[in-house]
């Protein structure tokens, strides 16, 4: 990872023998519109392939996507746009974690191959109740390579209450409502609710 100013560039790569190769690389600034208004943009771009035995799949895969976004923070208001394409013989993996893909989100990842896909983001801090932020977003995807597969878009929102201070300091009460709406094949539109409590204890 390589800092400057408001420059940053970095990259990993994580090898699991017989499983997975995977690479990632990312880049980020920072441009000054005025006083309060600076623009951040931010690139990605995600390499994997299967390594030796092929034992993820059974077979041997490979898998791309790069992924572009720009956020405008205003005050307390931070505005967000996104856009992500795959390709590759596979769907992008995550075997053991999240997908950090900039279109990825509460129910989909947009990461299968041939896909592409466009986010919107708006997000709040309330500043007259400590810790209380809201955000809602729009995922709008296209259809993948794979004939059985379609196009679908997500629409999520999320209230979260996370004291800074005080006897509450460590409580994280949270509510995440989503729909995905898919086109084709004999699917409903999937809905989501999560309710999350967490409380930290120091030791």
């Amino acid at each position: 990872m390589y800092e400057k100013g408001k420059f940053n560039i970095g990259a990993i790569d994580y090898y699991s023998q017989d499983i997975i190769n995977i690479a990632y690389a990312q880049t980020g600034f920072e441009l000054p519109l005025a006083t309060d208004w600076r623009l951040r943009f931010a690139g990605q771009y995600v390499d994997q392939g299967s390594v030796g035995d092929n034992e993820l799949q059974g077979h041997s895969f490979s898998g791309h996507q790069f992924g572009i976004k720009v956020e405008l923070p205003i005050k307390k208001a931070l505005f967000t746009a996104a856009f992500t394409h795959a390709w590759g013989n596979a769907n992008l993996q995550n075997p053991w974690s999240g997908y950090p893909g900039y279109t990825s989100v509460q129910v989909q990842d947009f990461n299968r191959a041939g896909e592409s896909a466009f986010l919107l983001r708006a997000g709040y801090d309330f500043p007259w109740v400590d810790g209380l932020s809201a955000y809602a977003l729009a995922v709008f995807g296209t259809d993948p390579d794979s004939a059985t597969q379609f196009r679908q878009n997500e629409f999520d929102s999320n209230l979260q209450w996370a004291p800074t201070k005080g006897v509450l300091k460590g409580l994280s009460l949270r509510l995440r409502y989503g729909v995905v709406q898919q086109f084709g094949g004999d699917v409903h539109n999937l809905t989501d609710f999560r309710a999350i409590c967490n409380y930290v204890i120091k030791f």
